[in-house]
C-alpha cells in the first residue's frame, strides 16, 4: 500500500486529437508516487501524444492535467521543469559536446544567471552516467554514439534534471536485450526509492518487459482505455482489444510471459 494519498499527477477527462482525430477521449486517471506505470497500445495509438500532452508540451482537445494539484498551464516553466522531465524517442544533436556537458544540461532548472556548473552539478551528472552504464564516455562527443548509447545519455540528462515525474517515450529504443534491462531496471528502481516520492510513467512497445518492470499499465485502444495493475490489465482479451491479435500466456512460476500469435485465417498455405 502506497503511504502518500495525493496523486503526483492527476488527468480529468482529457481528450487528445491530432489533425481532429480523437486519439483519446475523456481519460481520468490518476499516478501516485512511487509507481511505474507503462503506455501500451499499438503503433499510431497515440502514445507519444498523450505524453506530450501531459508533459505540457501539446495542448488537449479538452480536460485538464494537474501535476501536484496544480493545472500544468499554470505551473511556470522553471517549477515545472523540477516537477517533470520528458525523454524524447529520438535525440537531435545540432553541435557537438561531450557527453558529461550533455548530461550535466540537466540541471538548468535549479540554476540561476550565466555561472558555472558546480561541483555537485558535476558529481550529480557522473552519478547518473555509472546507472545507465556510460561514465566511461564521459569525455566523449554525442555526435559519435550509437543511438543506444545516445539515448541512454538522454536518460542520464533526465536522471541529473532529477524531477518528480519522469515521463519517456520509449526508453528501450535502439537498445539490445541487455541494455533494455539496465533500463527497466533503472526505472523500476527510481520509482520504488526511499521515500517513494517519484513515479515514472513510460510508453512501451514490449509486452514483457512492461509485465516484468511495470506496477500499472494504461493500455490503449481504438476509442477505449484500460487502466489499473499489470495483473489487472495485461489480460490477454484486452491485448486482444488493443492490438488486433491473440495472445497466449506462458507462466514459468516466475512470471507471464505474452506471445502474440498470428491469425492462422489469415496465412496462405
Amino acid at each position: 500500500m502506497n503511504e502518500f494519498s495525493a496523486p503526483l499527477l492527476a488527468v480529468e477527462q482529457l481528450s487528445v486529437s491530432v489533425d481532429h482525430r480523437i486519439l483519446c477521449k475523456q481519460l481520468d486517471w490518476q499516478v501516485m508516487p512511487g509507481q511505474f506505470w507503462c503506455v501500451l497500445g499499438r503503433n499510431g495509438i497515440g502514445k507519444t501524444t498523450l505524453l506530450h500532452t501531459l508533459a505540457g508540451l501539446a495542448r488537449p482537445a479538452g480536460g485538464r492535467v494537474a501535476i501536484q494539484g496544480k493545472r500544468i498551464d499554470r505551473i511556470q516553466p522553471q517549477q515545472l521543469a523540477r516537477l517533470r522531465g520528458l525523454l524524447a524517442q529520438q535525440q537531435a544533436d545540432a553541435f557537438s559536446s561531450s557527453v558529461l556537458a550533455a548530461v550535466i544540461a540537466g540541471r538548468h532548472p535549479y540554476q540561476f544567471g550565466f555561472g558555472w556548473d558546480r561541483e555537485e552539478d558535476r558529481a550529480q551528472a557522473m552519478q547518473a552516467l555509472q546507472q545507465v552504464r556510460m561514465a566511461s564516455f564521459s569525455e566523449h562527443d554525442v555526435m559519435r554514439l550509437s543511438g543506444g548509447e545516445r539515448q541512454r545519455v538522454a536518460l542520464a540528462t533526465l536522471l541529473t534534471q532529477d524531477p518528480l515525474l519522469l515521463m519517456l517515450d520509449e526508453p528501450t529504443a535502439h537498445q539490445d536485450a541487455a541494455a533494455q534491462i539496465v533500463v527497466m531496471e533503472l526505472l523500476h528502481k527510481v520509482a520504488n526509492a526511499p521515500p517513494r516520492k517519484k513515479a515514472v510513467i513510460a510508453a512501451c512497445h514490449d509486452i514483457n518487459l512492461v509485465a516484468r518492470y511495470a506496477s500499472h499499465v494504461l493500455l490503449l485502444g481504438d476509442g477505449q482505455t484500460w487502466q489499473g495493475s499489470v495483473d489487472k490489465v495485461l489480460q490477454p482479451e484486452l491485448l486482444q482489444a488493443a492490438f488486433g491479435c491473440r495472445f497466449e500466456v506462458v507462466d514459468n512460476g516466475r512470471q507471464r510471459m505474452f506471445m502474440p500469435l498470428a491469425d492462422t485465417a489469415a496465412v496462405s498455405v
